[in-house]
């Protein structure tokens, strides 16, 4: 494999899909091969893009079986000549980027682990800022309504500073690393569109603010998960997101 399908594969990978797309313009435009529009097969944009570069990667390499085993069915060329089936452990290889979605234990799992890293900046934020002079003050003095009050009011401090620095994380390293939070990473999942390609700071806002409030009543949009047939959450839906397991990468 050269160096720019290399380049390609990776990116298909990491499911950058737009620019596996550009690097694969410019392959089939210099040196097309079977590999080159296998490729191209699983960046395409809709079904009929795809059966149609599988196929020119038949025409190219009649044995080329990733591309017959993606079609599932033999190929005209094929039928007459049966000696140019080859044996799986001779055949050439090319890794299909599959796109698996994540569970939703782990889909939890990386939430709790992402909360309990927000919680913990909640926390020394909140220190820092001394919100809780007021409430000690409160409590030395003894007086039970200006500990009520001064406890409201802290209660009301941690809950807005959470929901911004929440917001920030999540906005923040979404866009950065691709889909992935610290949690996501630490369990190898990553935030996809739909169709492919990398989310945008408007779909991070869209789906890490506004998505998680509307999510978060009953926690009905989180459960929600559990019976969808692609396993989005109400925030997944709104923002056009999957949540996927990242492939680990393949040698050789």
């Amino acid at each position: 494999m050269t160096d720019r399908l290399a380049e390609i594969q990776q990116a298909l990978d990491h499911f950058q899909r737009d620019e596996a797309r550009a690097l694969l313009k410019e392959e089939l435009k210099e040196s097309p091969s079977a590999t080159a529009y296998f490729l191209a097969a699983q960046a395409a944009r809709t079904e009929g893009d795809r059966v149609s570069f599988l196929r020119k990667a038949l025409e190219l390499d009649p044995a080329y079986q990733p591309a017959i085993a993606e079609l599932g069915e033999p190929t005209p060329k094929e039928k007459p000549e049966p000696a140019l089936k080859v044996e799986p452990a001779e055949a050439p290889t090319a890794p299909q980027p599959e796109i698996r979605l994540a569970s939703i234990s782990k889909r939890w799992l990386a939430i709790v682990i992402d909360g309990f890293l927000v919680a913990i900046a909640t926390v020394l934020l909140l220190v820092a800022g001394g919100a809780l002079a007021p409430l000690d003050a409160a409590m030395a003095s003894a007086d039970e309504a200006a500990v009520s009050e001064a406890f409201s009011t802290f209660q009301s401090n941690t809950l807005t500073v959470n929901l911004l620095i929440s917001a920030v994380y999540n906005v923040t390293l979404m866009v950065w690393f691709n889909g992935q939070t610290l949690g996501k990473m630490m369990l190898r999942l990553r935030v996809v569109k739909k169709r492919g390609g990398r989310i945008t700071v408007l779909d991070a806002l869209l789906r890490n603010v506004f998505g998680y409030m509307i999510s978060q009543i009953f926690l009905l949009g989180y459960l929600w998960a559990l019976f969808d047939a692609e396993k989005q959450t109400w925030h997944d839906k709104m923002a056009g997101t999957v949540v996927v397991e990242e492939r680990r990468a393949v040698s050789g």
